[in-house]
């Protein structure tokens, strides 16, 4: 019986390994590490460009912006055409999700997403001062349009990854507030303030991985995309 119930077990691990290696659509949100790569992600100065190349999903796009924060304004409107590379009163993940139903809706990606990531907060830490919305309920806001809007997708939230621009105990608090809110909505989450390659953030540039402590290079970002591709590979086989 015992050699019966490890081969079960053996054999639920391999079916579970098999779906998670099925081609998904992949849609990235996010601000400027994941803008840099690219909206095809095929930039190698963005993690998601060699996520997608260690993935291989069906389709993979971003919808990231450069100083895109989760927290809004009273200004903040919706806006599905406007463009920014800076911070700004309307560049937020909640109008990357209107992008994002407007060309499903509108058939410019042909497809429903399988899986979401959302990897933000950076700015909302280092342009605290300017972003008055409390981060919490940012966060369920968003999550609670993309899980009307795609309720069969998988959404991850992802931290952000470790910068030099405040303490690491902001961003330990940060994390702990993102991965609180994904809990509480059945939500997953990768913790990038728990990646030992990329700690301690004051080696970052001396490792190459960063050119200014914040934003990745090439080789800074290959590393970024396999720690996620390895934890993303890990959560879809739970």
């Amino acid at each position: 019986m015992r050699r019966i119930g490890m081969t079960m077990v053996m054999l639920l691990c391999g079916i579970f390994a098999v779906l998670a290696q099925q081609p998904l659509h992949v849609v990235i949100l996010g601000d400027s590490n994941t803008f840099i790569g690219g909206d095809q992600c095929d930039k190698p100065q963005g993690w998601n460009k060699w996520f997608k190349e260690m993935m291989q999903p069906m389709s993979c796009r971003s919808y990231a912006r450069s100083g895109a924060t989760w927290t809004e304004t009273p200004q903040t409107e919706r806006d599905t055409d406007g463009y920014w590379d800076i911070l700004n009163d309307n560049n937020v993940i909640s109008n990357q999700i209107w992008r994002l139903i407007r060309d499903v809706n509108e058939t410019r990606i042909q497809v429903m997403p399988d899986l979401i990531l959302i990897m933000a907060g950076t700015n909302d830490l280092w342009f605290a001062d300017k972003r008055p919305e409390p981060l919490p309920v940012a966060i369920q806001k968003d999550c609670e349009l993309l899980t009307r809007n795609f309720p069969e997708a998988r959404i991850i939230l992802i931290t952000p990854p470790p910068f030099t621009k405040v303490s690491m105990d902001v961003q330990h608090h940060a994390a702990e507030v993102i991965e609180q809110c994904a809990q509480s909505m059945g939500l997953s989450v990768i913790r990038l303030d728990r990646a030992k390659p990329l700690l301690p953030p004051s080696k970052l540039v001396r490792r190459g991985y960063s050119k200014d402590g914040v934003h990745t290079t090439p080789k800074g970002a290959k590393v970024l995309g396999k720690y996620i591709y390895n934890q993303v590979q890990a959560i879809l086989l739970q």
